[in-house]
Protein backbone atom coordinates (compact mmCIF):
# COMPACT_ATOMS: atom_id res chain seq x y z
CA UNK A 1 0.00 0.00 0.00
CA UNK A 2 2.88 2.19 -0.76
CA UNK A 3 0.42 4.64 -2.77
CA UNK A 4 -1.09 5.73 0.49
CA UNK A 5 2.81 7.81 0.85
CA UNK A 6 1.81 9.79 -1.85
CA UNK A 7 -1.33 10.96 -2.16
CA UNK A 8 -3.18 12.25 1.18
CA UNK A 9 -6.23 14.01 -0.52
CA UNK A 10 -6.55 11.00 -2.13
CA UNK A 11 -6.90 8.93 1.44
CA UNK A 12 -9.04 11.59 2.80
CA UNK A 13 -11.41 11.56 -0.11
CA UNK A 14 -11.63 7.27 0.58
CA UNK A 15 -12.63 7.91 3.91
CA UNK A 16 -15.10 10.59 3.23
CA UNK A 17 -16.43 8.83 0.42
CA UNK A 18 -16.75 5.06 2.41
CA UNK A 19 -14.33 2.53 3.46
CA UNK A 20 -13.92 -0.57 4.91
CA UNK A 21 -11.52 -1.38 7.69
CA UNK A 22 -9.63 -4.50 7.91
CA UNK A 23 -6.66 -6.00 9.35
CA UNK A 24 -5.02 -3.14 9.38
CA UNK A 25 -5.50 -2.23 5.04
CA UNK A 26 -8.52 0.22 3.99
CA UNK A 27 -10.10 -1.29 0.99
CA UNK A 28 -11.99 1.52 -1.22
CA UNK A 29 -15.77 0.45 -2.24
CA UNK A 30 -17.87 1.22 -4.58
CA UNK A 31 -15.63 -0.10 -7.38
CA UNK A 32 -13.32 2.97 -6.95
CA UNK A 33 -9.51 1.75 -7.43
CA UNK A 34 -6.44 3.32 -6.20
CA UNK A 35 -4.04 5.26 -9.04
CA UNK A 36 -0.63 3.20 -8.06
CA UNK A 37 1.82 4.83 -10.57
CA UNK A 38 3.96 6.44 -7.76
CA UNK A 39 4.32 3.02 -6.77
CA UNK A 40 5.38 2.04 -10.35
CA UNK A 41 2.15 0.28 -11.06
CA UNK A 42 -0.17 0.75 -13.62
CA UNK A 43 -3.93 -0.59 -13.67
CA UNK A 44 -5.59 -3.47 -15.25
CA UNK A 45 -7.82 -3.24 -17.77
CA UNK A 46 -10.84 -4.61 -15.16
CA UNK A 47 -9.69 -1.87 -12.67
CA UNK A 48 -9.48 0.89 -15.47
CA UNK A 49 -12.84 0.09 -15.72
CA UNK A 50 -14.14 -0.59 -12.40
CA UNK A 51 -12.94 2.87 -11.70
CA UNK A 52 -14.40 4.88 -14.79
CA UNK A 53 -18.00 2.74 -13.82
CA UNK A 54 -17.30 4.03 -9.74
CA UNK A 55 -17.22 7.83 -11.31
CA UNK A 56 -19.78 7.43 -13.71
CA UNK A 57 -21.94 5.98 -10.79
CA UNK A 58 -20.60 9.28 -8.33
CA UNK A 59 -21.14 12.51 -10.76
CA UNK A 60 -23.96 12.97 -13.16
CA UNK A 61 -21.60 14.81 -15.77
CA UNK A 62 -19.99 11.66 -16.60
CA UNK A 63 -20.89 8.56 -18.04
CA UNK A 64 -19.26 4.91 -18.74
CA UNK A 65 -20.64 4.12 -22.44
CA UNK A 66 -19.90 0.35 -24.13
CA UNK A 67 -19.48 1.55 -27.96
CA UNK A 68 -18.22 -2.01 -29.62
CA UNK A 69 -16.30 -5.07 -29.41
CA UNK A 70 -12.88 -6.00 -29.34
CA UNK A 71 -11.13 -9.36 -31.01
CA UNK A 72 -10.46 -10.04 -27.06
CA UNK A 73 -14.14 -10.61 -27.27
CA UNK A 74 -14.46 -7.91 -24.30
CA UNK A 75 -16.44 -4.28 -24.71
CA UNK A 76 -14.49 -1.29 -25.89
CA UNK A 77 -15.45 1.74 -23.62
CA UNK A 78 -15.87 5.61 -24.22
CA UNK A 79 -15.61 7.68 -20.80
CA UNK A 80 -17.44 10.91 -21.64
CA UNK A 81 -17.33 13.94 -19.15
CA UNK A 82 -20.18 16.54 -20.42
CA UNK A 83 -21.20 19.24 -18.10
CA UNK A 84 -24.79 19.54 -20.40
CA UNK A 85 -25.41 15.80 -19.70
CA UNK A 86 -26.24 15.31 -22.91
CA UNK A 87 -23.64 12.54 -23.42
CA UNK A 88 -24.41 12.01 -27.44
CA UNK A 89 -22.29 14.14 -30.17
CA UNK A 90 -24.89 15.51 -32.39
CA UNK A 91 -25.94 17.72 -29.27
CA UNK A 92 -22.83 18.40 -27.99
CA UNK A 93 -21.87 19.79 -31.38
CA UNK A 94 -25.40 21.36 -31.04
CA UNK A 95 -24.50 23.17 -28.12
CA UNK A 96 -21.16 24.59 -29.81
CA UNK A 97 -18.55 23.00 -27.23
CA UNK A 98 -15.41 21.46 -28.11
CA UNK A 99 -14.56 18.03 -28.23
CA UNK A 100 -11.59 17.06 -27.14
CA UNK A 101 -11.19 13.10 -27.54
CA UNK A 102 -8.17 11.35 -25.41
CA UNK A 103 -7.59 7.92 -26.77
CA UNK A 104 -5.39 5.44 -24.15
CA UNK A 105 -3.63 2.15 -24.89
CA UNK A 106 -3.42 1.25 -28.29
CA UNK A 107 -0.03 0.01 -26.88
CA UNK A 108 -0.52 -1.30 -23.63
CA UNK A 109 2.88 -1.93 -22.38
CA UNK A 110 3.06 1.87 -23.06
CA UNK A 111 0.34 2.59 -20.46
CA UNK A 112 1.23 6.22 -19.14
CA UNK A 113 -1.81 7.79 -20.27
CA UNK A 114 -4.11 5.08 -18.73
CA UNK A 115 -3.21 5.97 -15.28
CA UNK A 116 -2.76 10.20 -16.59
CA UNK A 117 -6.44 10.09 -18.26
CA UNK A 118 -7.64 8.67 -14.72
CA UNK A 119 -6.30 11.30 -12.66
CA UNK A 120 -7.40 13.98 -15.45
CA UNK A 121 -11.39 12.38 -15.26
CA UNK A 122 -11.34 12.19 -11.43
CA UNK A 123 -9.54 15.40 -10.62
CA UNK A 124 -12.20 17.30 -13.00
CA UNK A 125 -15.54 15.85 -11.47
CA UNK A 126 -14.19 16.09 -8.05
CA UNK A 127 -13.05 19.85 -8.96
CA UNK A 128 -9.76 19.01 -7.29
CA UNK A 129 -8.61 20.62 -10.50
CA UNK A 130 -8.47 24.26 -11.17
CA UNK A 131 -8.99 23.40 -15.16
CA UNK A 132 -12.45 22.37 -14.53
CA UNK A 133 -14.16 25.02 -15.22
CA UNK A 134 -12.89 25.08 -18.55
CA UNK A 135 -15.63 21.65 -19.36
CA UNK A 136 -18.07 24.46 -19.86
CA UNK A 137 -17.09 24.82 -23.56
CA UNK A 138 -15.58 21.31 -23.69
CA UNK A 139 -16.65 18.24 -23.71
CA UNK A 140 -13.84 14.94 -22.94
CA UNK A 141 -14.61 11.67 -24.35
CA UNK A 142 -11.67 9.18 -23.35
CA UNK A 143 -11.65 5.54 -24.48
CA UNK A 144 -9.98 3.68 -21.46
CA UNK A 145 -7.97 1.38 -23.23
CA UNK A 146 -8.21 0.71 -26.69
CA UNK A 147 -6.24 -2.46 -27.29
CA UNK A 148 -7.89 -4.49 -24.77
CA UNK A 149 -6.71 -8.27 -25.66
CA UNK A 150 -2.89 -6.52 -25.21
CA UNK A 151 -3.99 -5.05 -21.63
CA UNK A 152 -5.23 -8.23 -20.50
CA UNK A 153 -1.53 -9.96 -21.94
CA UNK A 154 0.04 -8.49 -18.40
CA UNK A 155 3.87 -9.45 -17.61
CA UNK A 156 6.94 -7.66 -16.61
CA UNK A 157 9.10 -8.21 -19.73
CA UNK A 158 7.36 -6.86 -22.62
CA UNK A 159 9.58 -3.49 -22.86
CA UNK A 160 12.73 -4.81 -22.47
CA UNK A 161 14.10 -1.03 -23.09
CA UNK A 162 11.46 0.50 -20.62
CA UNK A 163 11.81 1.83 -16.79
CA UNK A 164 8.26 0.47 -15.31
CA UNK A 165 5.81 -0.03 -14.86
CA UNK A 166 6.26 -3.65 -12.95
CA UNK A 167 3.58 -5.22 -14.80
CA UNK A 168 2.06 -4.20 -18.52
CA UNK A 169 0.24 -4.84 -21.12
CA UNK A 170 1.84 -6.16 -24.86
CA UNK A 171 1.92 -4.16 -27.92
CA UNK A 172 0.31 -6.56 -30.22
CA UNK A 173 -3.40 -6.81 -29.73
CA UNK A 174 -5.87 -11.03 -29.35
CA UNK A 175 -4.75 -10.81 -32.83
CA UNK A 176 -1.16 -9.98 -32.76
CA UNK A 177 -2.18 -6.62 -34.76
CA UNK A 178 -0.18 -3.42 -33.87
CA UNK A 179 -3.83 -1.21 -33.80
CA UNK A 180 -1.85 2.02 -34.40
CA UNK A 181 -1.45 0.50 -38.17
CA UNK A 182 -5.16 -0.76 -38.54
CA UNK A 183 -7.21 2.84 -38.97
CA UNK A 184 -6.94 2.05 -43.35
CA UNK A 185 -6.74 -1.70 -43.68
CA UNK A 186 -9.24 -2.33 -40.21
CA UNK A 187 -8.58 -5.58 -39.55
CA UNK A 188 -9.73 -5.71 -36.31
CA UNK A 189 -12.60 -5.11 -34.35
CA UNK A 190 -11.23 -2.80 -32.15
CA UNK A 191 -10.39 -0.63 -34.89
CA UNK A 192 -13.55 -1.55 -36.48
CA UNK A 193 -15.79 -0.09 -33.18
CA UNK A 194 -13.33 3.28 -33.09
CA UNK A 195 -13.57 4.75 -36.94
CA UNK A 196 -17.44 5.06 -36.76
CA UNK A 197 -17.34 6.07 -33.23
CA UNK A 198 -14.67 8.71 -33.94
CA UNK A 199 -16.91 9.93 -37.41
CA UNK A 200 -19.86 10.12 -35.01
CA UNK A 201 -17.96 12.23 -32.64
CA UNK A 202 -15.77 14.45 -34.97
CA UNK A 203 -13.33 15.16 -32.29
CA UNK A 204 -11.51 19.26 -32.75
CA UNK A 205 -8.42 17.62 -30.78
CA UNK A 206 -7.54 14.19 -30.77
CA UNK A 207 -4.84 12.85 -28.32
CA UNK A 208 -3.27 9.11 -28.47
CA UNK A 209 -0.74 8.43 -25.39
CA UNK A 210 2.61 6.20 -26.04
CA UNK A 211 5.87 5.94 -25.01
CA UNK A 212 9.13 5.76 -26.99
CA UNK A 213 11.76 3.82 -27.98
CA UNK A 214 15.11 5.05 -28.96
CA UNK A 215 17.35 8.01 -28.25
CA UNK A 216 18.38 9.10 -24.56
CA UNK A 217 17.81 12.71 -23.44
CA UNK A 218 16.89 14.67 -20.78
CA UNK A 219 13.13 15.59 -21.72
CA UNK A 220 10.49 13.41 -20.02
CA UNK A 221 7.78 14.22 -22.66
CA UNK A 222 7.90 14.68 -26.22
CA UNK A 223 5.17 15.59 -28.85
CA UNK A 224 4.06 14.34 -32.35
CA UNK A 225 1.54 16.39 -34.22
CA UNK A 226 -0.71 16.04 -37.20
CA UNK A 227 2.30 16.84 -39.83
CA UNK A 228 0.93 20.60 -40.47
CA UNK A 229 1.44 20.14 -44.27
CA UNK A 230 -1.49 17.31 -44.31
CA UNK A 231 -3.58 20.13 -42.66
CA UNK A 232 -5.57 22.40 -45.07
CA UNK A 233 -3.83 25.74 -44.64
CA UNK A 234 -6.21 27.47 -42.48
CA UNK A 235 -5.47 24.64 -40.13
CA UNK A 236 -2.04 24.69 -40.50
CA UNK A 237 -1.27 28.60 -40.10
CA UNK A 238 -3.36 27.73 -36.57
CA UNK A 239 -1.53 25.07 -35.54
CA UNK A 240 1.70 26.25 -36.03
CA UNK A 241 0.98 30.09 -35.07
CA UNK A 242 -1.67 29.38 -32.00
CA UNK A 243 -1.79 25.47 -30.72
CA UNK A 244 2.03 24.22 -30.60
CA UNK A 245 3.10 27.60 -29.14
CA UNK A 246 0.37 27.40 -26.71
CA UNK A 247 1.34 23.46 -25.69
CA UNK A 248 5.56 24.22 -25.27
CA UNK A 249 5.12 26.95 -23.38
CA UNK A 250 2.28 25.40 -21.01
CA UNK A 251 4.39 22.55 -20.69
CA UNK A 252 7.04 25.17 -19.79
CA UNK A 253 5.34 26.47 -16.54
CA UNK A 254 5.22 22.52 -15.42
CA UNK A 255 7.69 20.52 -14.05
CA UNK A 256 8.39 18.87 -17.59
CA UNK A 257 9.79 20.39 -20.48
CA UNK A 258 8.58 19.20 -23.51
CA UNK A 259 10.45 18.46 -27.26
CA UNK A 260 9.02 17.51 -29.85
CA UNK A 261 8.99 13.91 -31.19
CA UNK A 262 13.15 12.83 -31.65
CA UNK A 263 13.27 10.85 -34.52
CA UNK A 264 16.80 11.22 -35.30
CA UNK A 265 18.37 12.18 -38.86
CA UNK A 266 21.33 10.74 -38.86
CA UNK A 267 22.44 8.63 -35.89
CA UNK A 268 22.05 11.17 -33.12
CA UNK A 269 19.50 13.91 -32.31
CA UNK A 270 22.69 16.50 -32.37
CA UNK A 271 22.77 16.40 -35.74
CA UNK A 272 18.79 17.11 -36.01
CA UNK A 273 15.73 15.59 -35.83
CA UNK A 274 12.66 15.01 -38.19
CA UNK A 275 9.60 15.32 -37.95
CA UNK A 276 7.21 12.82 -38.07
CA UNK A 277 4.83 12.21 -41.64
CA UNK A 278 1.73 10.62 -39.99
CA UNK A 279 0.31 8.67 -42.78
CA UNK A 280 -3.01 7.28 -42.54
CA UNK A 281 -2.45 3.87 -41.01
CA UNK A 282 -1.99 6.18 -37.74
CA UNK A 283 -4.52 7.60 -35.21
CA UNK A 284 -3.52 10.86 -35.96
CA UNK A 285 -2.74 10.34 -39.45
CA UNK A 286 -6.54 9.22 -40.02
CA UNK A 287 -8.12 11.50 -37.86
CA UNK A 288 -6.33 14.49 -39.97
CA UNK A 289 -8.20 12.85 -43.11
CA UNK A 290 -11.23 14.87 -41.38
CA UNK A 291 -9.14 18.24 -40.29
CA UNK A 292 -9.02 16.58 -36.69
CA UNK A 293 -5.86 18.03 -35.16
CA UNK A 294 -3.91 15.44 -33.69
CA UNK A 295 -1.16 14.76 -31.28
CA UNK A 296 0.74 11.26 -30.38
CA UNK A 297 2.45 11.59 -26.84
CA UNK A 298 5.45 10.12 -26.24
CA UNK A 299 7.09 9.82 -22.90
CA UNK A 300 10.58 8.64 -22.73
CA UNK A 301 11.34 5.23 -21.80
CA UNK A 302 13.89 5.25 -19.31
CA UNK A 303 12.20 8.14 -16.82
CA UNK A 304 9.75 6.70 -14.15
CA UNK A 305 6.65 5.97 -14.42
CA UNK A 306 5.38 8.27 -11.98
CA UNK A 307 6.93 10.81 -14.13
CA UNK A 308 6.01 9.32 -17.22
CA UNK A 309 2.45 9.72 -16.20
CA UNK A 310 2.40 13.09 -14.65
CA UNK A 311 4.18 14.81 -17.54
CA UNK A 312 0.74 13.02 -19.84
CA UNK A 313 -1.54 14.34 -17.85
CA UNK A 314 0.47 18.20 -17.27
CA UNK A 315 -0.36 17.85 -20.86
CA UNK A 316 -4.16 16.82 -21.43
CA UNK A 317 -4.72 19.75 -19.06
CA UNK A 318 -3.12 22.01 -20.96
CA UNK A 319 -4.62 20.90 -23.90
CA UNK A 320 -7.83 21.14 -21.95
CA UNK A 321 -7.00 24.78 -21.62
CA UNK A 322 -6.32 25.45 -25.05
CA UNK A 323 -9.69 24.12 -25.69
CA UNK A 324 -11.71 25.66 -23.44
CA UNK A 325 -10.20 29.40 -24.16
CA UNK A 326 -10.12 29.08 -27.88
CA UNK A 327 -13.08 26.85 -28.72
CA UNK A 328 -14.64 29.43 -31.07
CA UNK A 329 -11.53 29.82 -32.75
CA UNK A 330 -10.78 25.91 -33.06
CA UNK A 331 -14.73 26.02 -34.76
CA UNK A 332 -14.11 28.89 -37.04
CA UNK A 333 -10.81 27.27 -38.25
CA UNK A 334 -12.19 23.76 -39.02
CA UNK A 335 -15.15 25.21 -40.92
CA UNK A 336 -12.77 27.41 -43.06
CA UNK A 337 -10.70 24.11 -43.53
CA UNK A 338 -13.79 22.02 -44.85
CA UNK A 339 -14.73 24.75 -47.35
CA UNK A 340 -10.73 24.36 -48.46
CA UNK A 341 -10.78 21.16 -48.45
CA UNK A 342 -14.12 20.74 -50.64
CA UNK A 343 -12.57 23.43 -53.31
CA UNK A 344 -9.40 20.86 -53.43
CA UNK A 345 -8.59 19.49 -57.06
CA UNK A 346 -5.73 16.91 -55.94
CA UNK A 347 -3.98 15.83 -52.85
CA UNK A 348 -1.25 14.34 -52.38
CA UNK A 349 -0.64 10.51 -51.75
CA UNK A 350 3.17 10.50 -50.85
CA UNK A 351 5.90 12.65 -49.24
CA UNK A 352 10.01 12.88 -49.47
CA UNK A 353 11.81 14.53 -46.52
CA UNK A 354 12.89 17.77 -48.01
CA UNK A 355 16.71 17.88 -46.31
CA UNK A 356 17.28 21.09 -48.19
CA UNK A 357 15.26 23.05 -45.28
CA UNK A 358 14.87 23.43 -41.76
CA UNK A 359 14.21 25.24 -38.50
CA UNK A 360 16.81 25.74 -35.73
CA UNK A 361 15.45 24.96 -32.52
CA UNK A 362 17.15 24.58 -29.22
CA UNK A 363 17.41 21.06 -27.80
CA UNK A 364 19.23 19.18 -24.80
CA UNK A 365 20.95 16.09 -24.99
CA UNK A 366 23.70 13.69 -23.99
CA UNK A 367 26.84 13.78 -25.25
CA UNK A 368 27.08 9.97 -27.43
CA UNK A 369 30.16 8.24 -27.01
CA UNK A 370 31.23 4.70 -27.86
CA UNK A 371 32.79 1.46 -25.34
CA UNK A 372 33.47 -1.67 -25.79
CA UNK A 373 30.51 -3.98 -25.27
CA UNK A 374 31.13 -6.55 -22.57
CA UNK A 375 28.97 -8.75 -24.29
CA UNK A 376 30.32 -8.94 -28.10
CA UNK A 377 33.36 -7.64 -27.52
CA UNK A 378 32.41 -4.89 -30.55
CA UNK A 379 32.49 -1.34 -29.66
CA UNK A 380 29.69 0.30 -29.05
CA UNK A 381 27.54 3.89 -28.85
CA UNK A 382 26.23 4.90 -25.47
CA UNK A 383 24.17 8.20 -24.58
CA UNK A 384 26.39 9.78 -21.52
CA UNK A 385 24.17 11.33 -18.82
CA UNK A 386 27.09 12.83 -17.42
CA UNK A 387 28.19 14.73 -20.28
CA UNK A 388 24.82 16.88 -21.15
CA UNK A 389 24.81 19.56 -23.95
CA UNK A 390 22.00 22.36 -24.71
CA UNK A 391 22.65 23.67 -27.99
CA UNK A 392 20.29 24.56 -31.12
CA UNK A 393 20.22 21.76 -33.45
CA UNK A 394 18.05 21.67 -37.07
CA UNK A 395 14.47 20.60 -36.76
CA UNK A 396 13.60 18.75 -40.42
CA UNK A 397 9.49 19.14 -40.67
CA UNK A 398 9.12 20.47 -44.06
CA UNK A 399 8.43 17.54 -46.77
CA UNK A 400 7.80 17.54 -50.99
CA UNK A 401 4.99 15.87 -52.64
CA UNK A 402 6.43 12.78 -54.86
CA UNK A 403 3.49 11.60 -55.82
CA UNK A 404 -0.29 13.55 -56.35
CA UNK A 405 -3.76 12.49 -57.43
CA UNK A 406 -6.61 14.53 -58.87
CA UNK A 407 -10.00 14.16 -57.27
CA UNK A 408 -12.47 12.63 -60.11
CA UNK A 409 -16.39 13.74 -59.57
CA UNK A 410 -17.04 10.26 -58.35
CA UNK A 411 -15.45 6.60 -57.74
CA UNK A 412 -17.31 3.54 -58.83
CA UNK A 413 -16.46 0.38 -57.02
CA UNK A 414 -17.71 -3.16 -58.11
CA UNK A 415 -20.42 -4.39 -55.25
CA UNK A 416 -18.04 -7.47 -55.80
CA UNK A 417 -15.41 -6.05 -53.50
CA UNK A 418 -17.44 -6.42 -50.39
CA UNK A 419 -14.03 -5.84 -48.32
CA UNK A 420 -13.34 -2.47 -49.35
CA UNK A 421 -17.07 -1.35 -49.41
CA UNK A 422 -17.21 -2.45 -45.90
CA UNK A 423 -14.40 -0.18 -44.59
CA UNK A 424 -15.82 2.63 -46.95
CA UNK A 425 -19.60 2.57 -44.61
CA UNK A 426 -17.39 1.90 -41.39
CA UNK A 427 -16.22 5.40 -42.23
CA UNK A 428 -19.85 6.58 -43.11
CA UNK A 429 -19.07 7.35 -46.73
CA UNK A 430 -22.19 8.28 -48.45
CA UNK A 431 -22.86 6.30 -51.29
CA UNK A 432 -25.79 4.82 -53.53
CA UNK A 433 -26.25 1.60 -55.76
CA UNK A 434 -26.76 1.68 -59.14
CA UNK A 435 -29.82 0.10 -60.25
CA UNK A 436 -29.60 -1.54 -63.45
CA UNK A 437 -26.35 -2.97 -65.49
CA UNK A 438 -24.70 -0.64 -67.69
CA UNK A 439 -21.87 0.22 -70.05
CA UNK A 440 -20.24 3.39 -69.22
CA UNK A 441 -17.51 5.60 -70.32
CA UNK A 442 -14.55 5.51 -67.36
CA UNK A 443 -11.37 6.58 -66.52
CA UNK A 444 -9.27 3.23 -65.95
CA UNK A 445 -5.93 2.34 -63.92
CA UNK A 446 -3.74 -0.58 -65.17
CA UNK A 447 -0.99 -1.84 -62.80
CA UNK A 448 1.98 -1.44 -64.83
CA UNK A 449 4.08 -2.61 -62.12
CA UNK A 450 4.97 -3.07 -58.34
CA UNK A 451 6.93 -4.17 -55.50
CA UNK A 452 5.90 -6.47 -52.75
CA UNK A 453 7.50 -6.50 -49.44
CA UNK A 454 9.61 -9.95 -48.30
CA UNK A 455 7.94 -10.16 -45.02
CA UNK A 456 4.41 -9.83 -43.75
CA UNK A 457 3.60 -6.01 -42.50
CA UNK A 458 1.25 -6.17 -39.41
CA UNK A 459 -0.71 -8.93 -41.36
CA UNK A 460 0.10 -7.93 -45.28
CA UNK A 461 2.54 -7.93 -47.36
CA UNK A 462 2.15 -4.44 -48.74
CA UNK A 463 2.95 -3.85 -52.31
CA UNK A 464 4.98 -0.42 -52.70
CA UNK A 465 6.12 1.51 -55.99
CA UNK A 466 3.15 1.10 -58.30
CA UNK A 467 3.22 2.24 -61.50
CA UNK A 468 0.27 2.81 -63.32
CA UNK A 469 -0.66 3.85 -66.94
CA UNK A 470 -4.59 5.65 -67.59
CA UNK A 471 -7.05 4.90 -70.23
CA UNK A 472 -10.80 5.66 -70.94
CA UNK A 473 -12.61 2.88 -71.59
CA UNK A 474 -16.11 1.55 -71.76
CA UNK A 475 -16.76 -0.71 -68.67
CA UNK A 476 -19.88 -2.84 -67.95
CA UNK A 477 -20.92 -2.13 -64.40
CA UNK A 478 -23.60 -3.78 -62.64
CA UNK A 479 -26.79 -3.28 -60.49
CA UNK A 480 -25.72 -2.76 -57.14
CA UNK A 481 -22.24 -1.28 -57.95
CA UNK A 482 -21.62 1.40 -55.66
CA UNK A 483 -21.10 5.38 -57.35
CA UNK A 484 -19.40 7.36 -54.48
CA UNK A 485 -19.54 11.22 -55.25
CA UNK A 486 -15.90 13.14 -53.71
CA UNK A 487 -17.50 16.15 -52.72
CA UNK A 488 -18.37 14.78 -49.11
CA UNK A 489 -16.52 14.71 -45.85
CA UNK A 490 -14.68 12.21 -46.77
CA UNK A 491 -12.76 13.48 -49.81
CA UNK A 492 -9.60 13.07 -48.65
CA UNK A 493 -9.90 9.54 -47.13
CA UNK A 494 -11.28 8.18 -50.66
CA UNK A 495 -8.71 9.81 -52.86
CA UNK A 496 -5.81 8.46 -50.03
CA UNK A 497 -7.12 4.96 -50.25
CA UNK A 498 -8.71 4.26 -53.64
CA UNK A 499 -5.70 5.87 -55.98
CA UNK A 500 -3.44 3.05 -56.30
CA UNK A 501 -0.59 4.89 -55.65
CA UNK A 502 -1.70 5.89 -52.13
CA UNK A 503 1.01 5.32 -49.55
CA UNK A 504 -1.97 3.59 -47.60
CA UNK A 505 -4.39 2.55 -50.49
CA UNK A 506 -5.98 -0.28 -50.40
CA UNK A 507 -4.51 -1.66 -53.60
CA UNK A 508 -0.86 -1.36 -51.10
CA UNK A 509 -3.15 -3.23 -48.02
CA UNK A 510 -3.66 -6.13 -50.57
CA UNK A 511 -6.73 -5.65 -50.97
CA UNK A 512 -6.96 -5.99 -54.28
CA UNK A 513 -4.93 -8.67 -54.81
CA UNK A 514 -6.66 -10.56 -57.21
CA UNK A 515 -6.31 -8.52 -60.17
CA UNK A 516 -2.82 -9.60 -59.84
CA UNK A 517 -3.75 -13.10 -60.79
CA UNK A 518 -4.13 -14.42 -64.98
CA UNK A 519 -6.97 -16.89 -65.02
CA UNK A 520 -6.16 -17.53 -69.13
CA UNK A 521 -3.00 -18.34 -70.65
CA UNK A 522 -2.25 -19.90 -73.96
CA UNK A 523 -0.14 -22.72 -75.29
CA UNK A 524 3.11 -21.35 -77.16
CA UNK A 525 2.51 -24.15 -79.86
CA UNK A 526 -0.83 -23.43 -80.47
CA UNK A 527 -0.44 -19.32 -80.44
CA UNK A 528 2.44 -18.92 -82.28
CA UNK A 529 1.17 -18.97 -85.59
CA UNK A 530 -1.88 -15.88 -84.00
CA UNK A 531 1.21 -14.12 -82.83
CA UNK A 532 2.62 -14.12 -86.52
CA UNK A 533 -1.00 -12.74 -87.85
CA UNK A 534 -1.04 -10.41 -85.15
CA UNK A 535 1.94 -9.39 -86.14
CA UNK A 536 1.60 -8.77 -89.69
CA UNK A 537 -1.52 -6.85 -89.37
CA UNK A 538 -1.30 -4.31 -86.33
CA UNK A 539 1.96 -2.12 -87.67
CA UNK A 540 2.12 -0.44 -83.69
CA UNK A 541 2.49 -3.95 -81.87
CA UNK A 542 5.13 -5.51 -84.41
CA UNK A 543 6.68 -1.74 -84.36
CA UNK A 544 6.74 -2.03 -79.93
CA UNK A 545 7.67 -5.91 -80.08
CA UNK A 546 10.67 -4.73 -82.21
CA UNK A 547 11.37 -2.16 -79.92
CA UNK A 548 11.82 -4.40 -77.14
CA UNK A 549 13.75 -7.00 -78.55
CA UNK A 550 15.97 -4.63 -79.19
CA UNK A 551 16.41 -2.88 -75.95
CA UNK A 552 16.02 -5.84 -73.74
CA UNK A 553 18.49 -8.74 -74.48
CA UNK A 554 17.06 -10.94 -72.27
CA UNK A 555 13.40 -10.55 -73.78
CA UNK A 556 15.47 -11.27 -77.32
CA UNK A 557 16.21 -14.67 -75.90
CA UNK A 558 13.37 -15.55 -74.55
CA UNK A 559 10.75 -17.35 -76.92
CA UNK A 560 8.33 -17.43 -74.20
CA UNK A 561 8.20 -13.82 -73.13
CA UNK A 562 8.04 -12.69 -76.80
CA UNK A 563 4.83 -14.63 -77.06
CA UNK A 564 3.44 -13.49 -73.72
CA UNK A 565 4.32 -9.56 -74.77
CA UNK A 566 1.74 -10.37 -77.97
CA UNK A 567 -0.69 -12.55 -76.03
CA UNK A 568 -1.14 -9.59 -73.22
CA UNK A 569 -1.73 -7.23 -76.16
CA UNK A 570 -4.19 -9.10 -77.99
CA UNK A 571 -8.30 -9.37 -78.01
CA UNK A 572 -7.51 -12.58 -76.18
CA UNK A 573 -6.03 -11.45 -72.84
CA UNK A 574 -8.22 -11.20 -69.65
CA UNK A 575 -9.31 -7.59 -69.71
CA UNK A 576 -9.55 -8.39 -65.86
CA UNK A 577 -6.13 -8.89 -65.33
CA UNK A 578 -4.09 -5.99 -64.11
CA UNK A 579 -6.96 -4.20 -64.45
CA UNK A 580 -7.30 -1.77 -60.56
CA UNK A 581 -11.32 -2.33 -59.89
CA UNK A 582 -12.25 1.07 -58.87
CA UNK A 583 -13.36 3.42 -61.85
CA UNK A 584 -12.83 7.17 -62.03
CA UNK A 585 -16.12 8.79 -63.15
CA UNK A 586 -16.21 13.01 -64.40
CA UNK A 587 -19.00 14.07 -66.10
Amino acid sequence: MNWLKHDYSYLLRLLVTGVILFAGFILPVSGQVALRYASNETLTWQEAIDMYQWLDEQYEDARLLEVGWTDAGRPLHLFVIDRGRQFSPQEIRESGKSILFINNGIHPGEPCGVDASLKLASDLLSGKDSCAHYLDHTVIAIVPIFNVGGALMRGSFHRANQNGPVEHGFRGNARNLDLNRDFIKLDSRNTQSLVPLLRSWDPDIFVDTHTSNGSDYPYTITLINSHAQRHEPSQARFLDSTLLPFLFEGMDRSPYLMSPYVWSYKRTPDQGIIAFMDYPRYTSGYVSLYNTLAFTVETHMFKSFEDRVLSTWYLLRETLRFSGLYGSALAEVKRAAWQEKMMRQEFTLQWKLDTSRSDLINFSGYEVKQRKSKVTGQQNYYFDRSAPWEKEIPYYKYFKPIITASVPEYYIVPSAWRQVVERLQLNGVKMEQLSSDSIMELDIYYIESYKTVDQPYNGHYRHYGVETRELREKVQVLAGDWIIPSKQQAIEYLVQTLEPKGYDSFFSWNFFDEILFRNEYFSPYIFEETAEDLLKNDPELKKEFKEKKKEDSKFAENGYQQLRFIYERSPWSESTYMRYPVYRLNR
